[in-house]
């Protein structure tokens, strides 16, 4: 029972059970270890599918405002240019003494409306976000917003070497401009507040209105403002950014958007 063979037999058989456990170890070891490859190759492989599916997706809404712009420049700009000559004409040859300065008046609205839409159409067709900076795209929008004499617009900036490929500065730039809107159309605001930050780790935008706010959860999905929320969180889901949003009843609306450091170049 004790012999020499039996103690050869548990040497041999606890060899095997160690032989069998290491190999089970080195079994689960690789297994794990080529999960996490696939996963990775996975994950790289949705990202790359990503960045794809923006750039399509830049590219179709390029063509479009493109053909837009055309459309405008084409069509709607010769008839508003018609509808100028004519109220000149008029104005000219004094037909309607009683009606002159009505007529003037209407011919400057048409000249100021055709001069807009001239703008607008070159804006579509040779958009400057490809060559001007975020920052003097957003000093811009801000401008803009401000000339409307609704509400003060108050912006902030500091200095960064990111840089910004033209997919995101687009996409960001509609996220703000979204955000205006809605305070414009909807808040009954006075003051908006834009932060403009760059970090080492990333981008940092956070704007504020002083206006109604509203209550996030009871917000319908089909409205303008609810489509507009939705709009702007896809478009921060679509490059990788942080996105929320937050409203109080009385206290005004906040954005904040963050852009890692590592998703600002995606073509």
């Amino acid at each position: 029972m004790g012999g020499p063979e039996y103690k050869i037999f548990l040497i041999l058989a606890n060899l095997v059970l160690l032989v069998f456990i290491i190999g089970i170890v080195v079994f689960i070891f690789q297994y794990h270890k080529r999960k996490v490859l696939h996963e990775r190759e996975k994950s790289l492989l949705n990202e790359q599918h990503l960045q794809e599916l923006l750039h399509t997706r830049m590219e179709i809404q390029q063509h479009t405002m493109q053909d837009i712009g055309r459309e405008i420049h084409d069509n709607v700009g010769q008839r508003l240019t018609l509808a100028s000559i004519y109220t000149n004409q008029l104005a000219y040859q004094n037909q309607l003494p009683g009606e002159a300065e009505r007529i003037t008046t209407i011919g400057k609205i048409i000249d100021e409306s055709l001069a807009e839409l001239r703008a607008l159409s070159k804006n579509l067709t040779h958009p400057n976000s490809d060559i001007a900076d975020l920052k003097e795209l957003i000093q811009e929008e801000c401008k803009r917003v401000a000339a409307l004499n609704i509400c003060e617009v108050h912006s902030t900036f500091n200095e960064g070497n990111h840089m910004i490929s033209n997919t995101i500065k687009n996409f960001i730039l509609r996220i703000i401009q979204e955000f205006f809107q809605n305070s414009l159309k909807h808040a009954g605001c006075s003051k908006i507040d834009l932060d403009f930050q760059y970090h080492q780790h990333g981008l940092k935008i956070e704007i504020n209105d002083n206006g109604r706010g509203f209550d996030l959860r009871s917000e319908p999905e089909g409205n303008l403002r609810g489509i507009g929320l939705s709009n702007m969180d896809k478009r921060a889901e679509l490059i990788g950014a942080d996105f929320s949003l937050e409203s109080v009843v009385g206290s005004g609306t906040s954005l904040h958007l963050f852009i890692p450091a590592g998703k600002l170049n995606i073509v």
